[in-house]
């Protein structure tokens, strides 16, 4: 279901003038990222689905008691905290819009409770010792594998970012050669691309000097879910055990860049992280254990029995 196709139940007039696709539509488009306003429209439409299907009444009509009810639906889907999180917020975000509007009065889920998200990142990622292999296995595979690893593990794109790099993107700014970069939020950023990644692209630099330059083998740019399958491959092809995402290359630019010791501000710059603490998220589990003051405690105490 869409937004184009919901029942004229969730579509009654706010005020005799705003209805749910308009504010929709302007709610959408007040987002500059193409990928943004399509998770963003997904998370609305999971709500709607949730009261069309418990008869709860209309998105625009719906009360805080509604939303924690949601909440605690979302809660017992087995989604991720990061997912549940979102979707709550997405709703929030919409109906702040719609008041700033005037089309309601209050924000219905504005205190409504999210899950907590961890300080560090859950998943494993790559580091120094499981990077290495994947770079190996992209150079037994095609140029396009290649530069996603280029792209996303050496540069630290976003998938997105990615595939929508082209030949153009790149130049020389003061004896370095950079990738322009349309970053979250719609801002331009600047990316040094290291001779190794720039290596590792020559293969699709040649093969498509304009457009896409990933581009699967009928010569179409490749979507998001086309890239999934390629990492994926990628992960099996370096015999890691276990699967690889597009996210965890760019997880891996972080992790290793940090096992490196390349300070944290340095990565956060490198990565384009707003805050500081979305980087030191990536120094994830694998260090706070390693390095956990338990086991020097237990060092210590170790003579006491």
């Amino acid at each position: 279901m869409s937004l184009t196709d919901l029942p004229s139940s969730t579509l009654e007039p706010v005020q005799g003038v705003h209805q749910l696709r308009d504010l929709a539509g302007g709610w959408l488009l007040s987002f500059s990222s193409e990928r943004t306003r399509g998770a963003y429209q997904a998370d609305l439409e999971h709500f709607a689905r949730f009261l069309n299907e418990r008869n709860a009444g209309t998105v625009l009509a719906s009360r805080r008691v509604v939303i924690d009810l949601y909440a605690r639906a979302l809660d017992a889907s087995g989604l991720s905290p990061a997912t549940r999180a979102r979707r709550l917020a997405s709703l929030s975000s919409f109906y702040a819009y719609a008041c700033s509007v005037g089309a309601l009065e209050s924000n219905p889920a504005a205190n409504v409770k999210r899950p907590k998200l961890p300080n560090y990142s859950p998943r494993l990622g790559l580091n120094l010792s499981t990077a290495p292999p994947v770079i190996a296995a992209a150079a037994r595979l095609t140029p396009e594998h290649r530069a996603l690893v280029a792209l996303c593990l050496f540069a630290g794109l976003r998938v997105s970012e990615a595939l929508s790099v082209t030949a153009g993107d790149i130049r020389d700014e003061a004896g370095h050669k950079v990738l322009q970069v349309t970053s979250k939020g719609g801002r331009s950023d600047l990316v040094p691309l290291a001779p190794q990644a720039l290596r590792l692209l020559s293969g699709v630099l040649a093969k498509h000097p304009t457009g896409a330059l990933i581009r699967d083998s009928k010569g179409v740019a490749v979507d998001r879910f086309q890239a999934f399958r390629m990492v994926a491959a990628l992960g099996r092809e370096a015999a890691l055990g276990r699967a690889l995402t597009p996210h965890d290359l760019r997880h891996g630019a972080a992790t290793c860049a940090l096992e490196a010791g390349e300070p944290l501000h340095r990565v956060q710059q490198h990565l384009r992280h707003a805050s500081p603490l979305t980087t030191q998220r990536y120094d994830h589990s694998r260090d706070r254990l390693d390095k956990s003051a338990a086991y020097g405690l237990a060092h210590a105490l170790g003579g006491v029995s």
